[in-house]
C-alpha cells in the first residue's frame, strides 16, 4: 500500500491519479480542513471518477505523531508531497513546521514502521550554481553563502531529515522538481501564473527559470520506485523560459494585450518601495525573490531521461493545456 501526504495539492491531486491508473492501492492524507471535490473533479474529468472512491483518506497532521504512527500502518511507501509553499518570509513559523517539523516526524514515524521507501519532493530552490559550471544538477548543491529565501532553507532541511532515513534503513528518492505548470481548481500557487497572465495589464521580467509539466511529475514519481531507483536524487525540467516569454505566449494565445517589461532598474524600485510597506505589515519582495525574478538559470535533466526514458512535455504544450484548463474553471464560476 501507498501513502501520499499532500494529496489535495497540485502535484498530491495528479500523483493520486497515476497512482490509481496503475492498479496501487492509496492510503491518502488530508486536513480536517481538506476539501476533496477538487480532486474527485480532476478524476472525472480524465474519465477515472470510479477509481477516486477507491482511496482511502485518513485525517492526520503531520504535527501529530500519534495519528501519524497508526496511520502508516501497512504501508511500504510513502510519497510525500506535502509543504507550505510560498515566499512570504512572514510565514516562516508555519513554513518551518510543515516543511521542516512535519517532515521529520514522518521520516521519524517510517523508522520505527514497517515503511520501506519513501520519496520527498524537494525544489530546485535548494540547488545552487556551481562556479565552475553554470548549468545546475543534481549534484549542484547547497551554497551556505548564498541568500535563500525561507521556502528553499526549509525544503532544504526537509531533504536533510530525508536521508538521514536512508542512513536508518529507508530506501529514499529526493526530485527537484522546477516551476510546475499545471491546473486544478484556478485557486493553487502554481496556478498563479495563469491568475497574472490574464490580468488586464500585465508584467514580467526577463529571468530564465525551468518549468517541467505536472503530469511529467507524477509520472516520474511513480516510475522511479516502479524501476527502484533508490538512495538518489534527480531533477525533473522540461526546458527553460523567460517570465516575459511565458506571459506574451498566454497573452497572445488568449487574445490580451503586450506584457509590460519589469527591468532591473524597476524591480530595485518596487523592492525598496515594498520594504517600506513592510513596517505596516504589508506582503514586500524579498531579496530572495527579487533574485529569482531577475536570475538566468539552465538545467540538466540527463540523469532522469537516463534513468526512465522520459520525454517531457513542451512549455508550451503545458501551456496550452492548463491554461486552457485554467481559463475553462474560471469561466464557468463566474
Amino acid at each position: 500500500m501507498v501513502y501520499v501526504t499532500g494529496a489535495t495539492g497540485l502535484i498530491g491531486s495528479y500523483l493520486l491519479l497515476e497512482l490509481s491508473k496503475r492498479g496501487k492501492k492509496i492510503r491518502a492524507l488530508k486536513r480536517k480542513t481538506s476539501n476533496l471535490n477538487s480532486v474527485k473533479n480532476l478524476f472525472t474529468a480524465f474519465g477515472a471518477s470510479q477509481l477516486f472512491d477507491k482511496i482511502e483518506w485518513v485525517e492526520v497532521d503531520l504535527l501529530d505523531v500519534i495519528k501519524l504512527s497508526k496511520s502508516l500502518e501497512g504501508i511500504e511507501t510513502i510519497y510525500h508531497t506535502a509543504a507550505s509553499v510560498g515566499f512570504d518570509e512572514r510565514k516562516r513559523k508555519e513554513i518551518h513546521e510543515i516543511n521542516v517539523t512535519g517532515t521529520e516526524n514522518l521520516v521519524n514515524m517510517a523508522i520505527d514502521s514497517d515503511v520501506k521507501n519513501i520519496v520527498y519532493l524537494s525544489s530546485i530552490s535548494v540547488l545552487d550554481k556551481n562556479p565552475s559550471n553554470k548549468i545546475i544538477s543534481e549534484n549542484s548543491g547547497w551554497d551556505p553563502q548564498q541568500i535563500h529565501s525561507e521556502y528553499a532553507i526549509s525544503k532544504k532541511k526537509g531533504e536533510m531529515a530525508v536521508w538521514r532515513g536512508s542512513q536508518e534503513g529507508l530506501n529514499v528518492i529526493v526530485l527537484y522538481p522546477s516551476i510546475v505548470i499545471g491546473s486544478l481548481d484556478g485557486s493553487r500557487a502554481s496556478e498563479n501564473i495563469f491568475k497574472l497572465a490574464h490580468r488586464k495589464k500585465a508584467f514580467a521580467s526577463k529571468g530564465i527559470t525551468g518549468y517541467v509539466e505536472v503530469r511529467d511529475v507524477v509520472f516520474c514519481l511513480a516510475e522511479l520506485v516502479e524501476k527502484k531507483h533508490f538512495n538518489q536524487s534527480f531533477l525533473l525540467n522540461s526546458e527553460e523560459k523567460s517570465f516575459l516569454e511565458i506571459f506574451e505566449f498566454l497573452r497572445n494565445r488568449w487574445g490580451l494585450g503586450s506584457t509590460k517589461v519589469l527591468t532591473k532598474r524597476k524591480l530595485k524600485f518596487i523592492k525598496a518601495i515594498s520594504q517600506i510597506s513592510r513596517i505596516f505589515g504589508s506582503r514586500y519582495i524579498s531579496q530572495s525573490s527579487y533574485l529569482a525574478l531577475i536570475r538566468k538559470s539552465k538545467f540538466s535533466n540527463q540523469k532522469i531521461k537516463d534513468a526512465i526514458g522520459i520525454e517531457f512535455q513542451s512549455v508550451e504544450e503545458a501551456l496550452i493545456f492548463h491554461g486552457d484548463r485554467y481559463l475553462k474553471m474560471k469561466q464557468n464560476t463566474q
